[in-house]
């Protein structure tokens, strides 16, 4: 008996051996009942798409004509949406989250202003700020005695009398020279 099966041509063809006369017909015609109804389906979700579309432009113009907004639609919308209990949920647990995040934030600010009182009297920041001082005063020592040299040196240039004689009042033109302070990189204290 097993000479008078035949395989299907289909993807698990080994399988189901199936007899072709017996189940070649029945697959036809349940194919083509398939493909008639599918046909039908599409037609009516078409039609069923241009019935909403009207529909919706109908509605579009009765909003326009009672005088109802896109944006009094859309508070009218975000009320429905807030007085759901998944969102006042959500929105208790994000305020419980906001306040948790503001605490450990202030925490962590008292920490820090703490440990920065702590430093701040601590032997090493002293002994740190000490010598920033003293960095400091050798600084302004240095730019200072530059300035003076500098003072100086214009007074040295504004009186430099170039002798082309014109028209006899200080409008004459004025040579300026390189200012030098006396003092070098190496003098200063590392």
């Amino acid at each position: 008996m097993m000479e008078d099966t035949k395989f299907s041509q289909g993807d698990d063809a080994s399988l189901y051996p199936k007899l072709a006369e017996d189940v070649a017909p029945d697959v036809e015609d349940d194919v083509n009942d398939y493909q008639t109804e599918l046909v039908k389906i599409e037609d009516e979700i078409a039609t069923l798409k241009q019935v909403l579309t009207a529909k919706e432009q109908r509605a579009a113009e009765l909003r326009k004509m009672i005088g109802i907004t896109p944006l009094s639609q859309l508070k009218a919308e975000l009320n429905k949406v807030q007085s759901t209990q998944a969102y006042q949920k959500t929105s208790e647990t994000l305020k419980n989250a906001g306040q948790a995040t503001a605490s450990v934030f202030s925490s962590f600010g008292s920490s820090m202003s703490s440990k920065f009182s702590e430093m701040k009297n601590s032997n090493t920041y002293k002994s740190f700020e000490e010598k920033m001082e003293g960095v400091g005063s050798t600084i302004m020592r240095r730019d200072s005695g530059s300035n003076k040299a500098k003072v100086q040196g214009r007074e040295r240039v504004g009186s430099v009398n170039s002798g082309d004689g014109l028209s006899g009042t200080n409008d004459q033109p004025v040579v300026q020279q390189p200012v030098t302070t006396g003092t070098t990189d190496n003098d200063l204290p590392i």
